[in-house]
């Protein structure tokens, strides 16, 4: 089975509604507004543009969720209820067996990794193991499933056959688990400077960049428009306009990888626009270089 960024983001969001659902106690049939969408459940602007529709019709000025995937969520909820009495003991039990094993890994520089004992283990704990899933609901890096191509909720079991998955259950249960977070969109439509150097008019121009929710909108002199996370569009275009040599797949890269830190709301506006400016420093940098022990005579940057 694959799974995309796509699947595994909505499978967050489905246990997102349940567990705000869960928390304010809210009837499994109520209407929501847009506001307490992305309140209650931690929907981002992205979300709404492209999820929303997903798990929720729009009823009047209102949303309310979609048949199939209320039959989603009350059987989940159902499972939830079923295994709360066995919970906590669970918890206890699960930090005595891979607790203590992922501890000593952690703590001991001399530590060898027994898969043996590793797998005895997650044997052990095949009885435990739906009941802290469906107990306590957690957010699954979109990596291990996007790794693993797998849901939890369709095979528990084999899921969390895995270090990585047995350590994700661990660390919800010790309160370090991954949350839904709302904090990128203050990132979001904020025109910020990116000033680069060009030895085409021997200068810096400044362009004005907004991330959104599908990647950055650029404003300039030459070209404006709108461009992918990895900067392809209205900012590659205006780069190759000027003849600015730059590593291109670097960039990219760096753009893409900054774009996704935003989104995660892993950086402050602050941070965004040093780091923004940093890539538009090294794209100076090479420029500059290039162009600095070349003949005259040969003018081919």
């Amino acid at each position: 089975m694959e799974v995309s960024e796509t699947t595994a983001r909505r499978r967050n969001l489905l246990i997102s509604v349940i567990r705000g659902i869960l928390k304010e106690n809210y009837e499994m049939t109520r209407e929501y507004t847009v506001t307490e969408i992305e309140t209650v459940f931690y929907f981002r602007k992205r979300d709404i543009a492209y999820n929303l529709d997903y798990l929720f019709h729009k009823k009047d000025e209102k949303y309310i969720l979609k048949p199939k995937k209320l039959k989603d969520v009350q059987k989940i909820i159902r499972n939830n209820h079923q295994v709360l009495g066995q919970l906590e003991t669970a918890k206890v039990l699960f930090i005595k067996s891979f607790g203590r094993f992922y501890d000593d890994r952690e703590n001991s520089t001399g530590f060898s990794f027994d898969h043996k004992k590793l797998q005895k283990i997650y044997s052990d704990l095949h009885p435990l193991i739906p009941i802290l899933h469906w107990g306590m609901l957690p957010i699954i890096s979109k990596w291990l499933m996007i790794n693993s191509g797998r849901f939890p909720e369709n095979d528990i079991i084999n899921f969390y056959d895995h270090y990585d998955m047995l350590t994700a259950l661990l660390n919800e249960i010790r309160g370090r688990g991954k949350t839904m977070e709302t904090k990128g969109d203050d990132t979001l439509n904020k025109e910020m400077p990116f000033s680069v150097y060009t030895r085409r008019w021997g200068h810096s121009d400044v362009y004005q960049i907004e991330r959104t929710i599908d990647g950055w909108e650029v404003h300039h002199i030459a070209i404006n428009g709108k461009c992918a996370k990895d900067g392809e569009g209205a900012l590659i275009n205006n780069l190759h306009h000027d003849c600015i040599f730059f590593p291109e797949d670097g960039v990219k890269c760096a753009l893409t990888n900054l774009w996704d830190d935003a989104e995660a709301g892993n950086l402050t506006l602050e941070e965004l626009q040093k780091r923004l400016q940093q890539i538009a420093d090294w794209i100076s940098s090479v420029e500059k270089a290039v162009g600095e022990n070349q003949p005259d005579w040969i003018n081919y940057y």
